[in-house]
């Protein structure tokens, strides 16, 4: 097993080797092609596959539910099945697939192989210091009273100040909120207590 710190190395190596400019999303296509990974969105009878990494012979392939429609969820399930790969997970197998509580854009997995693989998702979506660098920008040029490093949202201005980064940011790096909000308590950003 990996620990955080390794898998966000290995995450960084893979956005400097493709990442020029803009969110990583923008080159799922151009790092699958380099890998050499077939990449199909499938229609699927059980409701519950999200994703598949598999191996045949010499040949990768990734496979997302046609069928998902919040497009921060497919790019998440996408990095997640890209962390499987380049965290050397599953490729001996053709039978394992992901579910919806297996790729979890906030919640603890449980599973450390997916663990590793959600972690992955969330570093190479929404790095480190470009999160915090944009978030703390816009936390300074949004905010009403002085507020350092951290945002904790409630039901006050500060959630109005939220809608503001989660608006640019969700955009920035083609996540879904849920996404978003899981990354910047994992960074200690911000937290959370509003009713939605």
């Amino acid at each position: 097993m990996k620990t955080n710190n390794e898998i966000e190395t290995i995450a960084n190596s893979v956005l400097s080797k493709y990442v020029k400019k803009g969110g990583v999303h923008k080159v799922f296509q151009e790092i699958m092609h380099s890998e050499k990974i077939k990449y199909k969105e499938v229609n699927s009878e059980n409701t519950d596959f999200v994703g598949a990494l598999t191996k045949n012979k010499d040949q990768a392939y990734i496979f997302v539910n046609k069928d998902i429609d919040n497009i921060g969820r497919k790019h998440f399930t996408i990095a997640h099945e890209l962390g499987h790969y380049f965290l050397s997970h599953n490729l001996h197998s053709n039978l394992g697939f992901c579910t919806n509580s297996d790729i979890a854009e906030e919640e603890h997995q449980k599973n450390p192989i997916e663990r590793e693989a959600n972690y992955f998702a969330s570093c190479l979506l929404m790095p480190k210091e470009k999160v915090k660098t944009a978030f703390l920008s816009i936390l300074e040029n949004r905010s009403r009273k002085r507020i350092k490093d951290f945002l904790l949202v409630k039901n006050d201005y500060t959630f109005g100040v939220w809608l503001s980064i989660k608006n640019d940011l969700t955009k920035r790096y083609g996540v879904s909120e849920t996404a978003l909000r899981f990354r910047l308590k994992q960074l200690k950003l911000a937290d959370f207590q509003f009713e939605k």
